[in-house]
């Protein structure tokens, strides 16, 4: 009989974790399989649902975050998450980072709240190719695709600042978008800022911020240019030390001391 799985191995391979009302979308870690790398398959969706339905039987009105990296994937496993998202009775927030492609999108799109970090990369498309089969099964299959679509395109209607006929034109080549481009449209809300990291830089800083000898600089990188078959540099040309802004909530906690070293003091 095995031995069910820890928190800590659901929320590393499963993506899920429960105690902090989290579910990631990411690397598909269960099958390893590289056609579905942070895609949408049945699995994933699955488990996501699941652990969303969960969360709010336990609590029906503590929010949910889905964290995503993903290129998309299987449109009606999506479709199937997407219409969880939406009879949640809690607040289900979004955070994009890395890819969020394809069908990644759409759930992107319908959650309550929708934030990016500073270097995500938006990608919207149609997104199904044509399939070799018969006359008739590959009407069938493009009335099929035809209807996905239009499920798409409302989609990103109803929950951007652009119209149906906007959506249908762009969708139909693979549009990438910055994370400023994709709040602008009204995909996403906001962007995740980076903190102000000062305090923990201050080794750094330090290193940053001593006097350089040029000449030594100068050969160092003539060395390293002719490494990789370069000409050397004309002249040498040093960045001045960035000034790192800092945050007096950002503190560093100390390490706890063993017992024993502890006891030596």
């Amino acid at each position: 009989m095995s031995r069910a799985k820890t928190e800590l191995e659901s929320f590393l391979v499963y993506g899920i974790d429960e105690q902090n009302r989290k579910v990631y979308f990411g690397t598909d870690l269960v099958t390893s399989d590289p056609d579905y790398v942070g895609g949408f398959n049945q699995s994933s969706c699955e488990f996501a649902i699941r652990s969303i339905e969960r969360m709010i039987a336990a609590n029906p009105k503590t929010p949910i975050e889905i964290h995503m990296n993903s290129y998309g994937g299987d449109p009606y496993s999506m479709l199937a998450l997407y219409d969880v998202i939406q009879a949640a009775t809690c607040q289900i927030k979004f955070f994009g980072k890395g890819a969020i492609m394809s069908a990644a999108t759409w759930i992107m799109a319908c959650c309550d709240e929708r934030h990016l970090y500073p270097n995500t990369t938006v990608m919207v498309h149609d997104g199904w190719e044509a399939t070799e089969a018969n006359v008739t099964d590959f009407q069938i299959f493009t009335e099929e695709s035809i209807r996905l679509r239009t499920i798409l395109h409302n989609i990103y209607a109803d929950n951007s600042k652009m119209p149906v006929d906007f959506w249908e034109k762009v969708c139909q080549r693979d549009l990438y978008l910055t994370a400023e481009e994709t709040i602008a449209l009204g995909l996403a809300d906001r962007i995740v800022h980076p903190k102000k990291r000062g305090n923990y830089r201050k080794i750094r800083q330090h290193h940053l911020g001593q006097k350089i000898d040029k000449r030594k600089m100068k050969r160092l990188a003539d060395k390293l240019l002719k490494r990789v078959h370069l000409e050397p540099l004309k002249e040498i040309v040093i960045n001045a030390p960035k000034v790192e802004p800092i945050d007096n909530r950002l503190t560093i906690e100390p390490l706890e001391k063993e017992p024993d070293e502890a006891s030596n003091d």
